[in-house]
């Protein structure tokens, strides 16, 4: 379901995302109020690789898993953006069909702007190609961020470096509202050995197990 953005989630874009609040005040304005509000449930697919719609999307609330095809074990999920975070921006500037997906980890309220609403912000004279540049220089560091704590080969290292950068998209609390399924399988373990791992991690004074979330306890 689609409809225009609330004046409670245009303050919570503004004050969770460094992008929004980095490009000019006229165009940020511009962006959130172009967007729609989406719904999305648990489980379900904002958008699949392939798909070749050009939209980009804000986080207002929940968890959103970044899929990827990592060539061995099919489709895995490699990050999580939690609330004020922008994604999608690499279909709207190429013009090539999506190449990451993008599922709902938990109940998500998403801002969607339609690639029809970027050229006319780009009409009105707004410099959104240029600030969706800066958004894809942002996400790409990011990417290479996951690539890097991946190739950690010492499990306990890469998982609690795996955490940390998910934790930061849950700030102040860094409270991750995800299952242990979901993080074994970015952490790229089975569940039963993540289990064990957070075990150590915990006694270690490393993270916190809560109700429905993993705290990961700053150093």
């Amino acid at each position: 379901m689609q409809k225009p953005p609330r004046t409670n989630e245009i303050q919570v874009l503004v004050a969770a995302s460094p992008w929004l609040r980095a490009i000019d005040t006229r165009l940020a304005n511009g962006l959130v109020n172009s967007g729609r509000s989406v719904s999305v449930e648990n489980g379900a697919g904002i958008y699949a690789l392939s798909d070749h719609d050009q939209s980009v999307f804000a986080v207002v609330s929940g968890a959103v898993g970044i899929q990827l095809d990592d060539g061995q074990s099919g489709i895995v999920l490699g990050h999580v953006f939690g609330p004020g975070a922008w994604f999608g921006e690499a279909a709207a500037i190429t013009g090539l069909p999506r190449q990451i997906g993008a599922i709902a980890l938990t109940d998500c309220q998403l801002l969607r702007v339609p690639y029809e609403a970027l050229i006319q912000l780009e009409q009105d004279d707004q410099p959104i190609w240029r600030a969706l540049g800066a958004l894809a220089v942002t996400n790409g560091a990011l990417a290479i961020r996951v690539a890097r704590d991946l190739m950690l080969a010492d499990s306990k290292l890469r998982s609690l470096t795996i955490l940390t950068r998910i934790s930061d998209a849950f700030a102040p609390t860094r409270a991750i509202p995800l299952t242990q399924q979901h993080l074994a399988e970015i952490c790229r373990l089975s569940r039963s050995a993540f289990a064990k791992l957070v075990a150590e991690l915990e006694a270690d004074g490393l993270v916190q197990r809560k109700y429905g979330s993993l705290v990961v306890v700053p150093q």
